[in-house]
């Protein structure tokens, strides 16, 4: 009884995954059935019953499918990753905060009302003065709402003042950020309002958030805050011991 009903937890698996893909139980040469129409409704009752008795073994099924389908997922994004890295340090259309001849690269993708990301902003900040090795690029991703693209497209305005750093940092440490804020923090940093606001429709404000979409696009990115390093991925936030291994584990590996 116990092998009867082990048989049909496990056909009722095989089911369960035929149903998924639509892998059909009749052998794909003619010919050659793998079960007869009789065997497969013999199939179908047993795996009812086991699935009916045994519920975990469909939750188990289902949650081993999941983490196969997001391996799969991962495993494109960092093909993907590798076929654009190039365009991704790309550092025409942006800049770079920390050491510019850097051992490590982090590319960061990024939205100024993020709450994710103004928390991995403080880790960054004290890494990149901690370390002192550390090339960052900031890619702007504004992706939640109108002001996230104001804010993004001031912060890259501001490059042509040579207050980028100063202006990001503080960007990360507001809260919800409004229009008025975004500008009453860039006057704060003496930043020429007059001269930001033209500066943010310029070809290099403009091609930096186009570029920065198109590859989050074109790879797969779903959220931010999203960190690239070295060319593996990191999605979501990343707490600074974390990020501190990893460095290290990546100059170990070049020994």
């Amino acid at each position: 009884m116990m092998l009867l009903k082990a048989k049909a937890i496990i056909l009722c698996v095989i089911v369960f995954l035929t149903g998924l893909f639509g892998v059909p139980l009749l052998s794909q040469d003619k010919g050659k059935e793998q079960f007869s129409e009789s065997e497969i409704e013999i199939i179908k009752k047993l795996a009812l019953d086991a699935l009916l008795e045994n519920p975990e073994v469909l939750r188990e099924a289902s949650r081993i499918l999941q983490a196969r389908e997001e391996q799969i997922r991962n495993d494109n994004v960092s093909n993907l990753v590798r076929e654009y890295s190039s365009e991704l340090t790309d550092t025409k259309d942006t800049v770079i905060i920390g050491n510019p001849s850097g051992d490590v690269t982090i590319v960061e993708f990024f939205d100024y009302n993020c709450p994710y990301c103004k928390t991995a902003a403080k880790d960054l900040q004290t890494l990149i003065r901690v370390d002192g090795n550390i090339k960052f690029i900031p890619r702007e991703w504004p992706i939640l709402n109108n002001n996230s693209v104001i804010a993004a497209k001031a912060a890259l305005a501001s490059v042509a003042q040579g207050k980028y750093k100063e202006f990001h940092w503080s960007l990360m440490k507001e809260g919800s950020l409004t229009e008025s804020k975004i500008f009453d923090i860039a006057k704060n940093l003496g930043i020429n309002i007059s001269v930001l606001k033209e500066n943010m429709e310029s070809e290099f404000v403009v091609n930096h958030i186009a570029k920065t979409t198109a590859l989050a696009r074109r790879i797969g990115f779903s959220g931010t805050p999203l960190f690239i390093i070295e060319g593996k991925v990191l999605p979501g936030y990343v707490p600074l011991e974390e990020l501190e291994k990893l460095i290290s584990d990546i100059r170990k590996s070049r020994m």
